[in-house]
């Protein structure tokens, strides 16, 4: 059996905690932090526009092409930002990816954490702002990128379910923030608040690799991080509400999405945590679940369909791409289709099935250094609560029928979402 990586930990300060990783697998080192706080509707625009100014210059490398110079001569490395949620915390991760020092006898560790260093202290700024063309760029392009992910289909139809099913609207809003959100901000403010973040922000610093250790730590034990106060509250929760939430919207395309919002009162590291795997796996997670076998393939109800969760949220969201025409009839066998597992309507067959692709699933993730670093986060943020490769394995073992039935029953929908979608000729009909 495989086992876990080895993990050593090491406090930089109060707040700061290095990982390091060691993993001989690899052929790269993959470097990582990540600046993490409890979601703000106040900050999560600066927090977005940081990423992307981060990510093209910086004091010592003005330029996109020196930027891209630099990075070209460390063999190749590269320099990420991005930003995401889990469950109450909005997290800025800053990632650089190198080749390992000992296959090119070159100091390329050493080089990629100094110009991690200066992509962090050492930013594009004029006075006591980042500096303004460079801000307004970065701006321009966030906004038009929000711009057109809100002409995708789908991720509107998300944000309209969260919308609707989350009680605090910051819980609702997108890791990515919104057009409002971005346009609202100034060089000044977000500099500001920069500031800020590298003093106060809980940090988490991943280094994975076949690296020296001793090394690593005395080369970020440099960055001058302070002692700040560690974010510990990470999962969010919602009370049931009698009432679910409905919304129908008419838009003009020829596909017409409907999606429901399900309270979920599992988390991560649960009791029932591999239970809900199982049963998210039988119900739309995997292309032998109900909702892709009966509504798909049997009554070709739907064009598309799946089933999601977030258990550090307590949100599961069910999918679907179906012909308006269709909407009651497609939703009805929907919901048919969690009864039956309620009901404990599978076969033994469809449950060993759903473990093994869970399995494999598993075990797929962990050749990926991205995925082996998100694992060890997780740790970092819940230790009494992970899973580590052979609980999860045993868990998984264990999960029976009477599990997964309990699992599904405690499903209770809460939202639900409706794009009708229009031709031309309806539309021009409605006039």
């Amino acid at each position: 059996m495989e086992s876990d990586s080895e993990l050593a930990e090491y406090k930089i300060a109060d707040g700061v905690k290095l990982h390091v990783i060691n993993e001989t697998k690899f052929k790269t080192v993959r470097i990582m932090v990540r600046f993490r706080e409890k979601i703000s509707e106040k900050n999560l625009g600066k927090r977005v526009i940081i990423s992307n100014m981060l990510e093209t210059t910086n004091a010592v490398y003005t330029t996109g092409k020196d930027f891209s110079r630099k990075l070209s001569s460390l063999f190749g490395a590269t320099f990420t930002t991005g930003v995401s949620k889990k469950g109450n915390q909005h997290i800025l991760s800053i990632n650089m990816n190198v080749v390992n020092p000992k296959f090119v006898n070159f100091d390329t560790l050493g080089e990629a954490i100094s110009f991690l260093k200066t992509a962090l202290f050492e930013p594009d700024v004029t006075g006591n702002a980042f500096t303004p063309t460079i801000f307004k760029r970065e701006q321009t392009n966030l906004i038009h990128y929000l711009e057109s992910m809100n002409d995708d289909r789908a991720y509107y139809a998300s944000r309209k379910l969260a919308n609707l099913f989350f009680e605090d609207k910051e819980q609702a809003l997108p890791s990515v923030g919104t057009v409002e959100l971005i346009e609202r901000e100034t060089p000044e403010a977000v500099f500001d608040y920069y500031q800020k973040l590298l003093k106060n922000n809980a940090t988490d610093i991943f280094v994975l690799g076949d690296v020296d250790e001793k090394r690593v730590v005395e080369l970020f034990s440099d960055f001058g991080f302070t002692d700040r106060t560690a974010v510990s509250d990470v999962f969010y929760s919602q009370l049931l509400t009698e009432k679910v939430s409905v919304l129908t919207e008419k838009k003009e395309t020829a596909q017409s999405l409907l999606q429901l919002g399900y309270h979920l009162e599992v988390n991560y590291g649960d009791v029932d945590y591999m239970a809900l795997q199982v049963m998210n796996g039988l119900l739309g997670g995997f292309a032998h679940s109900k909702l892709f076998a009966n509504v798909r393939e049997k009554a070709s109800l739907a064009y598309s369909i799946s089933s999601t969760f977030d258990s550090f949220s307590g949100f599961f969201k069910i999918s679907a791409g179906i012909d308006a025409a269709n909407f009651d009839r497609a939703k009805q066998l929907i919901f048919d289709q969690l009864l039956a597992l309620q009901k404990g309507d599978f076969t033994s067959h469809e449950m060993e099935q759903t473990k093994t692709m869970l399995r494999n699933t598993y075990f797929v993730s962990k050749d990926s250094p991205s995925n082996n670093i998100e694992l060890e986060f997780v740790k970092a943020l819940i230790p009494e609560r992970f899973l580590t490769t052979d609980r999860f394995l045993s868990l998984l073992t264990e999960v029976s029928k009477v599990d997964i039935q309990r699992v599904a029953s405690h499903l209770i929908l809460q939202a639900e979402y409706f794009m009708e979608g229009l031709i031309l000729q309806d539309m021009k009909d409605d006039e």
